[in-house]
């Protein structure tokens, strides 16, 4: 059991990597309690709380008040350490307030080669703001041109004062010159957001992906020599005491309770995931113009880009990572449910437990000689049950190390052929972009 106890170790540390990576060391300790079940937080968030769950549940301890909640990610890097895409001032202002705040909750630490991940989706989100509200503010601008043009037609028609026509002109002029303004401001905004998609959030994506694969080589690794080691001992069958008493009481709650946490926690790291993944290539959806659908085709789901088209890798990359969440090709259900079945027996253990010594404390004033043979029988009886008990445990721990070993594996193979197919869509697009310009 101890070498199974040290795999177990060794494949929660395989995850300190992927945490680092989406600075999980960021995030209010007392707030990743909260975010997963809570409804309306960022898919962002609860990916991050739901891997500091999985693998550092035990600091999860303080619960303080709400008022900081607003304040979950800080930034203390200094300037010159971003890329040049967030050397703006739309973003230098959020840079300077954040970098003298140093609260003490909260700790540096990212490990991205292509930068702070939190980071450049917060910077994303400033952006998108800035683009709604330039839009928003163009479309009215647009609006009142559209009028003072009409204006200016039914003015010519009804040959009105040459002074008032004139005056008309003058704002109709001027509104086209706000519009024209209003249009470059736009353009340039969305080439901004373009260049942090492309030149830092990708670049993330791909090294996320990467520490995905070095975590799921490690973690099967470790649950395939469990498996090993826990089908070699269920094979030889070697027949021990049962361990019986408080210390054996408090083994198997802790072990139940340590398998709740974690059937649970893996659900909620599954669905943040997901939701993860889906957040970001719906935000890419958003970032094309969608083609004209016939009316026989409207009924079909369409994503940019087409499997034929060139696109951007980034677009690749996300539509496969959620084609592959979306495929049901991991054995999630099956792992959860063999988790589940090892946490039941354990419950009917315990119920089992507690009916007899509640009938043994009722019948204690009965003793007498022929209740006392009766009692050996009874205790041959329950020295029988723990041993198919401990036998049934056994099977059933075999199962969740097998079926961890799947998922691991299976897991291992998705992400390596996501990195392969994102590596042939980015050598595609650069040749396309190439030969293009030749041309």
């Amino acid at each position: 059991m101890k070498d199974i106890e040290i795999r177990f170790m060794r494949a929660a540390e395989a995850g300190n990597e992927v945490s680092r990576m989406l600075e999980t060391k960021k995030i209010r300790l007392d707030i990743c309690a909260k975010i997963p079940g809570s409804p309306g937080k960022p898919p962002t968030a609860r990916f991050v709380s739901a891997l500091r769950v999985c693998f550092n549940r035990e600091n999860i301890l303080n619960q303080e008040t709400a008022q900081h909640v607003s304040k979950v990610v800080t930034w203390k890097r200094s300037v010159s350490s971003l890329s040049s895409s967030s050397k703006s001032p739309l973003t230098a202002a959020m840079i300077t307030d954040d970098v003298g705040d140093s609260n003490s909750d909260f700790v540096e630490q990212f490990a991205m080669v292509s930068g702070s991940h939190s980071s450049t989706l917060d910077r994303l989100h400033a952006w998108e703001r800035k683009l709604h509200d330039e839009i928003k503010a163009s479309e009215h601008v647009r609006k009142t041109y559209d009028e003072k043009c009409n204006l200016l037609r039914h003015q010519f028609a009804r040959g009105l004062n040459a002074q008032l026509i004139d005056k008309t002109r003058a704002i109709v002029k001027d509104l086209h010159s706000r519009v024209s303004v209003a249009i470059q401001a736009v353009d340039a905004i969305s080439k901004r957001i373009e260049k942090i998609r492309d030149e830092e959030l990708q670049p993330q994506l791909v090294e996320l992906i990467q520490g995905l694969i070095r975590m799921w080589k490690t973690m099967l690794e470790c649950h395939h020599k469990q498996f090993i080691i826990i089908s070699l001992a269920y094979h030889v069958k070697s027949v021990t005491t049962v361990q019986q008493g408080e210390h054996h009481h408090r083994a198997a709650t802790h072990l139940w309770n340590e398998l709740d946490c974690f059937s649970s926690s893996f659900k909620i790291w599954v669905t943040a995931h997901k939701s993860y993944v889906e957040s970001l290539n719906a935000w890419l959806q958003k970032c094309v113009l969608q083609p004209a659908q016939d009316r026989w085709r409207r009924k079909r789901k369409v994503s940019f880009p087409p499997r034929h088209a060139l696109s951007p890798p980034i677009f690749v990359l996300c539509r496969d990572w959620l084609t592959m969440m979306e495929s049901q090709s991991l054995p999630t259900d099956e792992l959860c449910k063999s988790i589940k079945e090892v946490v039941q027996l354990l419950r009917g253990s315990f119920d089992h437990q507690a009916d007899h010594q509640n009938k043994m404390t009722t019948e204690s004033h009965l003793r007498n000689e022929s209740q006392e043979c009766g009692m050996l029988e009874n205790n041959e009886q329950e020295v029988s049950g723990s041993v198919e008990a401990v036998e049934g445990l056994q099977s059933k721990l075999t199962t969740v190390l097998d079926r961890l070993t799947k998922f691991s594996e299976a897991s291992l193979k998705h992400y390596e052929e996501l990195k392969q197919n994102y590596e042939m869509s980015r050598d595609d697009y650069k040749m396309g972009r190439s030969n293009a310009h030749l041309v």
